[in-house]
């Protein structure tokens, strides 16, 4: 899956000269934690997020007469981050998450020739996740750990199509590091688990017992 699909696009922006004071209106206003920094022309110059508004306040000691933290008066340029790790709309999802993760940062700009298209935040990440997962409703997960080989796994997905029900999604993953054995994590339409769970051990599958199938 590409970051194209998934980012968010036209996102809101401020420019390096913009006074703090607009970045955490737009931020309040719209619920964002990250703002792109750009240029005439869309080119990128830094980001801006939340926290480097909280940091600003608190160097500066801006409180309000009931002690809240004020935005002081300055710009942006001032306090944005300006070495900034980008990506663009044919990287992948998986590159998103991984270098969100390792870095530890909650959005990513996307640019495209060198202009701003986009950014892709930890919430367009996990909103991804569970579309993929097919998790957002009622069914059944059922776990099944097999040998890592092709023909188990087809025998596997033949008993589940000889049973009717659907399958919504499916998650392979090894049973333990350089483990010669695979967990399969399967998502059914259906929330008849001890039917499903007979049928797959009828047919000598390793169907593992969580506390709850469904979800």
């Amino acid at each position: 899956m590409l970051v194209g699909k998934r980012m968010t696009r036209d996102p809101k922006t401020v420019g390096p000269e913009d006074p703090l004071t607009r970045a955490a209106d737009l931020m309040q206003k719209f619920r964002i934690n990250h703002l792109p920094v750009v240029e005439e022309g869309g080119k990128l110059v830094g980001i801006l997020s939340d926290t480097d508004l909280r940091n600003a306040s608190l160097t500066s000691n801006h409180l309000s007469g009931l002690g809240e933290l004020q935005v002081p008066d300055r710009k942006v340029r001032e306090v944005m981050k300006t070495e900034v790790w980008s990506l663009t709309p044919e990287d992948s999802v998986e590159d998103a998450l991984l270098i969100i993760q390792r870095k530890k940062f909650g959005a990513l700009p996307v640019l495209s020739g060198g202009r701003l298209v986009g950014i892709i935040t930890k919430l367009d990440l996990i909103n991804t996740f569970i579309d993929v997962l097919d998790i957002d409703g009622v069914g059944l997960r059922v776990e099944v750990v097999l040998p890592r080989t092709l023909g188990r796994f087809e025998e596997l997905l033949a008993t589940v199509r000889e049973l009717g029900v659907e399958m919504r999604s499916c998650l392979i993953t090894p049973e333990m590091k350089g483990a010669d054995r695979m967990v399969v994590l399967l998502r059914l339409d259906t929330v008849n688990g001890p039917m499903v769970r007979g049928a797959l051990r009828a047919k000598k599958f390793e169907v593992l017992d969580p506390a709850a199938d469904s979800f």
